[in-house]
């Protein structure tokens, strides 16, 4: 009986041990969002945001648009994100990080820097983009 209570409580410790945290999940979709564009992939940039994304004047659709329109027109996209910090309330979270983007289109560079604040929503298990790009 002890056996068997302990060997359950092993079990449930380590599920729990390796259960990702929201934090981690967040992180997760901020480098799957930087792999994005380095890699101008626009599937993949758009897992990583809501159906629901508003921001300002701009819906889902049209930030599909204009992503698609980055990826097209630039040859090469380097981005970089740093001093990450995340504040999380119940299924929100504002994230705010520096970032460094450099974009190369027919042999011309350009280099932009500067902090950006993206807002999550939990859907489901994950998190998603819904403001600020």
């Amino acid at each position: 009986m002890k056996r068997n209570l302990l060997l359950s409580l092993f079990m449930v410790l380590l599920l729990l041990a390796c259960r990702t945290s929201d934090e981690e999940k967040i992180r997760q979709v901020l480098q799957q969002r930087q792999d994005a564009l380095r890699n101008r992939d626009l599937s993949l940039y758009l897992s990583c945001i809501s159906k629901a994304y508003q921001d300002k004047e701009e819906n889902f659709d049209h930030l599909q648009k204009r992503i698609g329109g980055y990826f097209r027109n630039f040859d090469r996209i380097e981005y970089q994100n740093s001093n990450v910090s995340i504040l999380r309330e119940g299924g929100t979270a504002v994230v705010t990080q520096d970032f460094e983007l450099e974009v190369e289109r027919q042999g011309q560079t350009k280099r932009y820097s500067g902090k950006e604040a993206l807002f999550f929503r939990q859907e489901g298990r994950e998190w998603k983009i819904i403001g600020g790009l």
